[in-house]
C-alpha cells in the first residue's frame, strides 16, 4: 500500500518537482490521496490540450500549494488555498479543487473531496461568498484511502452524493475495492475506480482516461 510520502512523490512528479506542497510524510495519507487524484485530474486535462497553472483564493499565481485538509468553503479568506485553473482551447476556463462544498439539485451542501468547477462560477462565488452549484461543477470524486477492503456503507453514501451531484462524471475512487462495493455502484450507473495501489496500475490509467474523456466531452460541447 503506499505511504502518504510515496503518494507526495507521485503528486510532486506529475504537477511540477518546482511546487511546494503543504504535505510531509507525517501527513494524513488520505489527505495526500485526495491530492493525488487532482494530480491525475491535471494529467488529464494536460492530456486533452489544457494549459495548467496553480492560483491562490487570492486571485495570485502561485508554486507554493496549499489544499484544503478538511471541507471547506470556496470563498474561505482563511489561508491561501490553491485550485488549479484548467484552461482548455477555445472554452471556458475551469477550475480543479480539493475539499470544497458544493450546493446538490435539493440545496443541501455538499463536501466535494476533488471537484472540477466552472471558473466563472467559483469566481462569482468566491466574490458573493456562496457555493458552487452541482450544475456548474464538472467532474467530481469521492476519494477514500484505507488500509482495509471497501466498506459497502461507504459505497451506499457515494452512491447518495453521486445523485445529488448528478451521476455523469462522478466517481468514488480508492486505493483498494470491494467487489459487493463495484456491483452496486455498477448497478446503479455510477462511476468509480478502485484499487489505486501504485500510480502505475492499470486502474491509475483507467482513471486518467476518465477524467480526459470528461474534459474531450466538454471541449466538443463548449468549444467557440
Amino acid at each position: 500500500m503506499m505511504t502518504a510520502s510515496d503518494l507526495i512523490g507521485q503528486v510532486s512528479a506529475i504537477l511540477s518537482p518546482a511546487y511546494g506542497m503543504n504535505y510531509s510524510a507525517a501527513s494524513d495519507a488520505n489527505d495526500v490521496f485526495e491530492c493525488y487524484a487532482l494530480a491525475i485530474v491535471v494529467k488529464a486535462g494536460r492530456a486533452a490540450g489544457a494549459t495548467v497553472v496553480f492560483e491562490a483564493n487570492d486571485g495570485n499565481g502561485t508554486t507554493n500549494l496549499i489544499f484544503r485538509t478538511s471541507p471547506g468553503d470556496i470563498f474561505s479568506p482563511k489561508k491561501k488555498y490553491t485550485h488549479a485553473i484548467i484552461d482548455l482551447p477555445g472554452c471556458p476556463p475551469l477550475e480543479a479543487h480539493i475539499g470544497v462544498k458544493v450546493s446538490g439539485r435539493s440545496g443541501v451542501l455538499h463536501e466535494c473531496d476533488v471537484a472540477v468547477i466552472d471558473r466563472h462560477e467559483a469566481r462569482v462565488c468566491r466574490g458573493e461568498k456562496v457555493h458552487p452549484r452541482a450544475s456548474k461543477v464538472l467532474i467530481a470524486a469521492e476519494c477514500k484511502f484505507y488500509a482495509s477492503t471497501l466498506q459497502l456503507g461507504l459505497a451506499r453514501g457515494y452512491l447518495g452524493l453521486a445523485e445529488e451531484l448528478s451521476k455523469q462524471d462522478r466517481l468514488l475512487v480508492t486505493n483498494t475495492t470491494s467487489d459487493s462495493a463495484a456491483r452496486m455502484i455498477a448497478y446503479h450507473r455510477a462511476g468509480w475506480e478502485f484499487d489505486l495501489s501504485s500510480p502505475s496500475s492499470a486502474q491509475a490509467v483507467d482513471l486518467e482516461a476518465k477524467f480526459k474523456e470528461a474534459f474531450r466531452n466538454y471541449v466538443a460541447k463548449r468549444k467557440s
